[in-house]
């Protein structure tokens, strides 16, 4: 008895250690950088954004102190990397890889994540967007593109990955500028599955980088979108070459979660300055045809800022903007409510009107019904354009939602044939549970997950009546002390330490 109390005594301390460390920066040292600096990438390992970072995380290794670690938090287009950067601690040791074609996500997915979260300190390179052809098609120039989109009874199909992504709104703008009417753009789900129709000479152009045509001889560069010709491509012209005032790349730098401090930034910008003049960036730059470009703080957001302007615009006109939900009169809270009274109102008619003829299968099913019903709701209020040819979004969810009625329903009649059984605990007592729970889940993304845990761990177990208290401290404080070792230490992944604190 004696040994579990000094345990939880020392448990405790260890637990008020890792507050301090975490809270409070308690032996992290006071000068930056003191461990390593991650770099979060939104794609896979390969990727364009990918191969940047870890270049630079490479020749940073020759100019600074620590190591430059890359991190991949794929999901939602770019959102899961951008989310895991704002829930990180301000303290310059997470860094966000960034890229063009951020600013559709945000836009498109009305996402709380704001490009404002960000203090955008360095772009590093400029990927010329390029009209790309199969060489069958004898297009040698922008006129040959405009000359062939005249024909009668014609339409010209032009091709990329994605509606609404960057080559869909670049294809936008050729058709501005170029004045070209009878256009189609067929999407496809990658990059590759694209350029492979093209190969088979399924479309007139494809909207995507220089590199794209890199080993493949049956394709050739009508023009990219820049100031200058790429130094290992000269014989490929730009648009301003023949005519035509554009110019449009994927940009790709870096970004800082606001609140940073200004220590952090400063050196973190004077290592990529020197990674930018290493002859090692200059030759993968040639060697992925892109652009050196880099760009400090102030310009690199002026840049993002009218750039968000005209990725509006065009977003806009492809109607990637729609809204497709309506308004309602009532709030969503109040809708809930009601709908959560009038399906415990019809569990009491079907047991007479007997409060003691409840059981906990049907408040669960209850509970079950009330949430169902409620997105049930919600599908009636998802409407879709005319113009958009769509399966609609509701379908999926019905379905789900018709299975977890019947279910629940199934539930309520087979729970009036159960004989009663005695529990060790009661239904309020889960209820309860449950409440504390959603409270925990909330509250841990505004307090942490380090406060709220052991909170909610003694609470539930005192709740299911246990009470050696030693033995509570050392679950509720000793599970805190083995996630902080497991993810943290182990797998790298950092719990939420609270909007509060970071």
């Amino acid at each position: 008895m004696k040994s579990s109390k000094y345990i939880a005594g020392f448990v405790v301390i260890l637990y008020l250690g890792l507050l301090g460390y975490l809270y409070l920066n308690i032996g992290q040292g006071k000068t930056f950088p003191s461990r390593p600096i991650s770099i979060i990438v939104h794609s896979k390992p390969g990727s364009a954004i990918d191969f940047m970072a870890r270049k630079v995380a490479e020749i940073a290794r020759k100019y600074s102190d620590v190591s430059f670690v890359v991190e991949n938090r794929t999901g939602t287009q770019g959102l899961v990397a951008m989310q895991h950067v704002l829930d990180a601690k301000a303290d310059g040791y997470t860094l966000l890889g960034v890229t063009k074609s951020f600013l559709s996500t945000v836009i498109v997915n009305k996402s709380k994540v704001s490009m404002n979260d960000f203090l955008f300190i360095a772009n590093m390179v400029s990927d010329p967007e390029a009209l790309i052809a199969n060489k069958s098609r004898n297009f040698y120039s922008l006129e040959d593109l405009i000359r062939d989109a005249g024909r009668e009874d014609y339409t010209q199909v032009w091709i990329g990955p994605g509606t609404g992504s960057r080559d869909h709104l670049m294809a936008m703008k050729c058709w501005e500028t170029l004045e070209i009417d009878n256009t189609q753009w067929i999407d496809y789900k990658s990059g590759p599955q694209a350029v492979l129709a093209l190969m088979r000479d399924e479309a007139a152009v494809y909207v995507g980088n220089p590199a794209d045509v890199r080993g493949k001889t049956g394709l050739g560069i009508i023009s990219i979108a820049s100031d200058k010709r790429l130094t290992p491509l000269p014989d490929v012209p730009t648009f301003k070459e023949q005519g035509y005032d554009m110019n449009e790349s994927m940009w790709r730098g870096f970004a800082y979660k606001r609140g940073v401090p200004e220590e952090a930034i400063r050196y973190v910008t004077g290592i990529l300055q020197k990674v930018v003049l290493d002859e090692e960036w200059i030759n993968y730059c040639n060697e992925s045809y892109v652009f050196s470009n880099f760009e400090g703080k102030d310009e690199f957001t002026r840049r993002i800022v009218d750039e968000t302007a005209e990725t509006n615009h065009y977003l806009n006109k492809a109607g990637m903007l729609v809204n497709y939900i309506k308004g309602s009169s009532v709030h969503p809270v109040v809708i809930f409510l009601l709908i959560t009274l009038a399906v415990f109102f019809l569990l009491f008619v079907y047991n007479r009107f007997d409060i003691h003829r409840f059981n906990y299968d049907q408040i669960v099913a209850g509970g079950i019904l009330s949430i169902s019903f409620f997105f049930l709701h919600l599908t009636f209020l998802f409407q879709i354009p005319e113009s958009v040819v769509i399966t609609s979004p509701s379908l999926i969810p019905r379905i789900w939602i018709i299975v977890l009625i019947l279910l629940s329903i199934l539930l309520i009649f087979r729970s009036a044939s159960n004989k009663p059984v005695t529990r060790a605990t009661s239904p309020g007592t889960v209820l309860i549970i449950i409440v504390l729970l959603l409270i925990y889940l909330v509250t841990m993304q505004w307090i942490g997950y380090y406060i709220t845990t052991p909170v909610f761990i003694l609470s539930a177990m005192y709740l299911l009546t246990y009470r050696k208290i030693s033995i509570m401290t050392i679950n509720a404080f000793g599970f805190v002390l083995f996630s902080y070792l497991v993810f943290d230490e182990l797998l790298h992944i950092d719990l939420p330490l609270g909007w509060w604190f970071i």
